[in-house]
């Protein structure tokens, strides 16, 4: 296969992975045909195109979700191997990050949401690789904040409480159609940040705090 073949394969499986998981978010797994997406990605109906990247419409659901475990993983690890210079910087990047996160991954929830009972596997799988991924990376970063002060706070805890907010603020557009008090993203990033500061510098100790 040339190097021109393997990026139209790319391309194709990307369209076809981004139309499965529209589909099944807006019309429901058990609704959604195999035609419709191959239809959905540009590509004739029924004659066999997402069959040559998937065994089925499940296996393209299980690959969409894997691509959002894989990032979070991904920044996990950058979470907790960069250096711990500033308190404020670094919890400015991590919110940005996650509330875009957040909206890569709002087909996926939809779909979890509706369909997740009938694909209790999946959903386990996501929740263990996105959302309880997500919090322990976050705990992890408390952790080098805190320096020695770390031992004694529960930081899975404090994750889930910090956390909170930010997914609040992003679900909350997304089912009343506007944030709450029409805040923007970046008010609410800059008060989180400020909220992880002033939490840092309640323990006494960790790396510098900004301003």
């Amino acid at each position: 296969m040339t190097a021109e073949d393997r990026s139209v394969q790319g391309s194709t499986r990307d369209r076809l992975l981004a139309a499965g998981l529209r589909l099944f978010a807006e019309r429901g797994y058990r609704s959604t045909t195999v035609g419709d997406i191959e239809q959905a990605a540009g590509l004739q109906p029924r004659r066999g195109a997402l069959y040559k990247h998937f065994a089925s419409k499940q296996a393209l659901l299980e690959a969409a979700a894997r691509r959002h475990v894989d990032a979070v993983a991904e920044a996990g690890r950058r979470v907790v191997d960069a250096p711990a210079d500033d308190v404020g910087q670094e919890a400015r990047l991590l919110g940005q990050w996650l509330l875009g996160e957040l909206d890569a991954e709002h087909d996926l929830v939809r779909v979890l949401e509706q369909d997740g009972d009938r694909l209790p596997t999946l959903r386990d799988a996501a929740r263990v690789g996105i959302s309880d991924h997500g919090y322990r990376a976050v705990a992890a970063l408390l952790g080098r904040w805190l320096g020695n002060r770390a031992a004694d706070v529960d930081l899975d805890a404090v994750a889930v409480v910090l956390l909170g907010p930010l997914i609040n603020h992003r679900r909350s557009g997304w089912t009343f159609g506007a944030a709450p008090l029409g805040l923007d993203d970046r008010r609410v990033v800059e008060a989180w940040a400020d909220v992880c500061e002033l939490f840092v510098r309640s323990h006494g100790e960790g790396p510098p705090v900004g301003g």
